[in-house]
């Protein structure tokens, strides 16, 4: 019986068409940019010496992540009130920051940054000792 089957099969060969079709497909990855602060004070303690000097030094590091190879936007935004200005190193250049944010393209070829940066916090005549908001803001936006 086994023997007559695969006769059969072979003396009637399958037949199929064959068919061909092709189509595109298309990805959007949604842009994603992330900041994380790694060191950055909490607050922003003055003292009678600040006040003296005129102005107040801090550092900070952050990490971001993104994944757009043109790069992102790094955002530093002053808050009004405590400094008349800051002074901002650690970019390739000075950045002064008086009463509008400031954005700088940053390149994309690493899609994970370590970003040190440098303020110092020039007082207002104003300015008085204790602990406040630190009086700057950092985002990371996509372009």
């Amino acid at each position: 019986m086994g023997a007559l089957v695969v006769s059969v099969l072979l003396a009637n060969p399958a037949s199929a068409d064959v068919g061909r079709a092709s189509f595109k497909v298309i990805v959007a990855v949604p842009v994603r940019v992330e900041l994380e602060t790694m060191d950055q004070p909490a607050l922003l303690t003055l003292t009678a010496e600040d006040l003296a000097r005129g102005y107040k030094d801090v550092s900070a590091r952050y990490r971001v992540t993104h994944n757009d190879r043109r790069g992102y936007l790094l955002q530093i935004a002053p808050r009004i009130g405590l400094a008349r200005e800051v002074q901002v190193s650690g970019l390739g250049g000075p950045v002064v920051l008086q009463d509008e944010a400031v954005e700088i393209h940053r390149p994309g070829q690493d899609f994970e940054q370590e970003i040190a940066l440098d303020f110092r916090f020039v007082l207002d005549d104003g300015a008085r000792s204790g602990s406040f908001d630190l009086p700057v803001n950092v985002a990371a936006l996509p372009l």
